[in-house]
This record gives C-alpha cells, sequence and structure tokens, in this order.
C-alpha cells in the first residue's frame, strides 16, 4: 500500500458538504424533518450543497460538545460517517470524465451535527451554519493516496460505535457521485488544492455521549467474496 497522506499536513481553504446523497439517509431525514411517511425522495438532479470553515477541521479524533458562554449548544449531538475527497489541484471548471485527474486522495471522515439545532432552524426558515460548522465538527482520517484503479472500485464507509456497527453506505447507492460532485462544484464555486469535500453519509445516523467512541472505516470489497479489505480508518471520542 502507498503512504498515507498525513491529516495533519491537511488545510483546506474550503470544506464542502453534501446532503442527502443518500437515498435512506434522505428518508431518514425527512422523516426527522416531520414528512410524512411514504412520501417520494424528491432529487432535482443537483446535490445538496453546504460548507464548514476551515475552522471546522479537527484532525486529532476528538469530539467535542460546543459551548457559548459555558452553555452547550445542543442536546443532541449526531455522527454522519462520510467518505471525504481530497482535492489535489485547482479546477475552475472539469467534466464528469476529467474529475478524477482533481482528486489527490479519499478518507473517512465524521460530520458532527447539533441535531436539534439543525431542526428548529430549518423549520424557522433560518441558515444552519451552526449546527454544522462548530469547531471539531469536521474530522477527517488520513488520506489513501488516489488512484484509477482505486476510484473504480466501490468504495464503502461504515461506521462502528462503541464497538457496534451502526452505519454502512458504497459509492454505488450515492445519488451523485464523487466525479459527479467535483464537476457541479468546480463550475459554480471553484476547487483549489487542498479543499475537502465529505460526499454525504448514509442512513442510521444517531446521538453520541460523552465518553463514547467511534471508528470510521473506509474499505474495498474484496476479490469473489463479501468482505471487505480496509484502507484506512478514522478513530474518534467524545469528551
Amino acid at each position: 500500500m502507498e503512504t498515507l497522506l498525513d491529516r495533519r499536513t491537511i488545510a483546506p481553504g474550503a470544506i464542502y458538504c453534501v446532503g442527502k446523497n443518500y437515498r435512506e439517509h434522505a428518508r431518514e431525514m425527512e422523516k426527522l424533518e416531520g414528512a410524512i411517511a411514504g412520501t417520494p425522495v424528491e432529487d432535482d438532479g443537483e446535490p445538496i450543497i453546504f460548507m464548514k470553515p476551515p475552522t471546522a477541521l479537527e484532525t486529532e479524533g476528538v469530539i467535542a460538545m460546543p459551548e457559548f458562554q459555558g452553555t452547550p449548544l445542543s442536546a443532541n449531538m449526531h455522527y454522519e460517517a462520510e467518505i471525504v475527497l481530497l482535492i489535489g489541484k485547482s479546477c475552475d471548471g472539469c467534466s464528469i470524465e476529467e474529475a478524477p485527474n482533481y482528486i489527490a486522495g479519499f478518507g473517512a471522515g465524521l460530520d458532527m451535527t447539533l441535531r436539534d439545532v439543525q431542526l428548529a432552524a430549518k423549520k424557522a426558515g433560518n441558515p444552519w451554519l451552526k449546527s454544522k460548522g462548530f469547531r471539531k465538527s469536521a474530522l477527517i482520517s488520513d488520506f489513501i493516496p488516489f488512484t484509477h484503479s482505486l476510484f473504480l472500485q466501490d468504495l464503502t464507509i461504515s461506521l462502528e460505535l462503541n464497538g457496534k456497527q451502526i452505519q454502512e453506505g458504497r459509492v454505488s447507492e450515492m445519488l451523485h457521485s464523487p466525479a459527479m460532485l467535483i464537476h457541479y462544484l468546480s463550475y459554480l464555486y471553484g476547487l483549489r488544492r487542498g479543499d475537502l469535500v465529505f460526499t454525504g453519509t448514509p442512513s442510521g445516523v444517531g446521538k453520541v455521549n460523552s465518553g463514547d467512541t467511534l471508528n470510521a472505516l473506509l474499505s474495498i470489497p474484496e476479490n469473489s467474496t463479501q468482505g471487505y479489505s480496509g484502507l484506512v480508518n478514522l478513530q474518534a471520542r467524545v469528551i
């Protein structure tokens, strides 16, 4: 295996995130948001994009409830495990076919979310940066260097909470593929070397509590088996 790209050397100018990029997660979010059971998941052809500030990045695996003037901001902080793309060179518009040329590596990430704050903001019609962009809300692993053969694999992200697997999703299950996301982001916003793209979380999101341990694993299917071969993992703890 090639030498991993050290997460501590990564300094993104932008952290892009994708919402509801797995159909089953979209359904569970619509349930949390109060949608009628059985309502079809809408897909208007464009991904849902939001951002975290660069100061949200956490490379030491520490998850902490944010506070303001000594008061916790939330009573319901959720985990969301995701495949993360590291941008290798700047791009101001590329085709889907060209998109792989701009990826430097793949990693595992955790998009920590203040779910109660997010849902309240959405209900009021307000922005929800506070629920997604706080310090230590964007955790990343080291990155496996990009190769075209790896890009063609059905990469899988999974998450264990206190030793029990609670999330799993494959690239093939995404509503918008990594190549499509690079294509889209490069045209609308422009991508710069070192930027990160959190590609969305599969279903199974839930609450964390102080003392919890999390292990997000990026893997590929093993040949001729139902097992997986781990590429890189992210270990984190809630303080």
